[in-house]
C-alpha cells in the first residue's frame, strides 16, 4: 500500500472511530436527558389558592415526587415574579417572603407570606433555593391550580353563548334563596378577583344561609350598553325560573348585590323587576355611568335597599350613593346607608388613592369584616302575593 493510500486509510478510520464516539457520547447524553426528564416528569406541582377578601391569593405550593433535603427552611427560598393588574397588560415585578416549608410523605410544600397580587394576575414567578436549585421551579412547571370554593361554581351560558355566569347549586331538596353577584367593570375573573360572589359558598355561610349563587360574567363591551345589561337581567331571571320551576329556588328570596358597576346593575334589575326581588345590597354604585338608574329609583321602591360605600371612594363619588339613597327615601322606600370613615376603611386595608390595588372604592373590604351584611340581606323576602314563579 502506498504512503498516501495508507494516510487514507489511517483518516478514514479516525474519522469512523470519532463518528462512533459521537454516536456513543450522543446517546449517552439522550440517555441523561431522557432520565433527567422522567425525573422532572415525576415532580408534580400544585398550587393551593384561595379567594380571600383580597381575591384570589396562594395558600401554599405542593410538590409531589420530590425529597426535601433536611436542613432546608424557609429562609433558603425566595419568591419573584412579574404580575399585571386591572385594566392593563403592562407587568410590575414583584417578591413575596416564604412563610414556611413543610415536608411530606411523598414531597413537600411552600407556604408563601402574604402575597402582593391576585394570583390570577401572575404572569411570571420563579420560587429558588438557595441551598439546593434542584428545589426550584417556576410558573410553568405548576400542573394544577386548586381553587378552594371558586371550584364548585359551574359556567353556565344562555342559548345564543351570549350572557354566561359562574353558579353554585348546592344539593337540594327544598327551594333555597338565590343571591345574584354583579362584579365590577372589567372584572371578569369575578370569581377570583374579590370576594364578594364565593364568600356566599363558603361553608359557614351555607351552614347558617344555604343559597344558590348566580354571579354573571359580564364582557365590558356588553356592561357598558343600558339595553345589554337588560339582557342579562331577563336571563338571569329565567335561569331562577328554572330553578323555581325544578323546586330549588325560593320565589319569595332572590337577593341582589353588586359592587360598582355591579351595585349599579343591581340597582337597575331591581327598578326593572321589583316584584321580583326581595332586597338589594348595591357596594359603591355607579350610578353616574347609567343612564336612567337615578331618574328610576321610585319604579324600586317596594324593593329595601342597602347602600355601602367609603366617604372618599376616589372612583364614584359618594355623594352618588349619597343622592340615590336620598331620592329613594323621598319616594317612601325603605333604605339603609352606610357610609365608612376613612379609618374604618383604613382598618380594613384599603389606601387612599385610585393607584393603589386596594383603594377606598374597595369597600368590600371593610364590609365582608363581619356577616352583617349577610343577615341583612336574608331578613328580607317578598310576601306570597308579591311572588311570581
Amino acid at each position: 500500500m502506498t504512503e498516501r493510500k495508507q494516510k487514507k486509510a489511517s483518516g478514514k478510520r479516525r474519522a469512523a472511530l470519532m463518528l462512533s464516539m459521537l454516536m456513543l457520547t450522543g446517546g449517552l447524553m439522550m440517555a441523561g436527558t431522557a432520565e433527567g426528564d422522567a425525573a422532572d416528569s415525576g415532580r408534580q406541582i400544585t398550587a393551593y389558592t384561595e379567594v380571600t377578601k383580597w381575591g384570589q391569593m396562594p395558600l401554599r405550593f405542593t410538590v409531589r415526587g420530590q425529597h426535601l433535603p433536611e436542613n432546608i427552611g424557609a429562609e433558603r427560598f425566595t419568591i419573584t415574579g412579574e404580575a399585571a393588574g386591572w385594566g392593563t397588560t403592562a407587568t410590575h415585578s414583584f417578591s413575596c417572603g416564604v412563610k414556611e416549608v413543610i415536608p411530606e410523605a411523598d414531597g413537600w410544600s411552600l407556604v408563601p407570606e402574604q402575597f402582593p397580587d391576585k394570583y390570577f394576575y401572575v404572569r411570571g414567578m420563579t420560587v429558588a433555593c438557595e441551598a439546593d436549585p434542584a428545589l426550584g421551579f417556576t410558573m410553568e412547571d405548576i400542573g394544577t391550580t386548586v381553587t378552594e370554593t371558586a371550584d364548585l361554581f359551574t359556567l353556565w351560558e344562555s342559548e345564543n353563548r351570549m350572557i354566561r355566569a359562574q353558579v353554585y347549586q348546592p344539593e337540594t331538596a327544598e327551594p333555597l334563596p338565590v343571591v345574584v353577584v354583579f362584579h365590577g367593570y372589567g372584572d371578569t375573573a369575578n370569581l377570583l378577583t374579590y370576594r364578594t360572589a364565593v364568600d356566599w359558598a363558603e361553608p359557614a355561610h351555607q351552614a347558617a344561609r344555604p343559597c344558590t349563587v348566580i354571579a354573571p360574567v359580564i364582557d365590558d363591551g356588553m356592561y357598558i350598553g343600558d339595553g345589554t345589561r337588560s339582557k342579562i337581567f331577563s336571563q338571569v331571571l329565567s335561569w331562577i325560573d328554572g330553578m323555581i320551576a325544578a323546586g330549588t329556588a325560593d320565589p319569595d328570596r332572590i337577593y341582589l348585590m353588586g359592587n360598582s358597576f355591579g351595585g349599579m346593575s343591581a340597582i337597575e334589575m331591581a327598578e326593572q323587576h321589583p316584584d321580583r326581588i326581595a332586597a338589594v345590597m348595591a357596594l359603591c354604585p355607579a350610578l353616574n355611568y347609567s343612564r336612567t338608574g337615578l331618574a328610576a329609583l321610585p319604579k324600586m321602591v317596594s324593593v329595601p335597599l342597602y347602600i355601602a360605600q367609603a366617604e372618599k371612594d376616589e372612583t364614584i363619588p359618594s355623594s352618588v350613593g349619597i343622592q340615590a339613597a336620598g331620592q329613594l327615601q323621598a319616594a317612601g322606600g325603605d333604605v339603609t346607608l352606610k357610609i365608612y370613615s376613612d379609618a374604618e376603611m383604613e382598618a380594613a386595608g384599603a389606601k387612599l388613592g385610585s393607584e393603589n390595588t386596594y383603594s377606598f372604592h374597595h369597600v368590600e373590604l371593610a364590609l365582608l369584616e363581619n356577616q352583617d351584611y349577610a343577615e341583612w340581606l336574608f331578613s328580607h323576602r317578598l310576601t306570597q302575593a308579591e311572588a311570581q314563579p
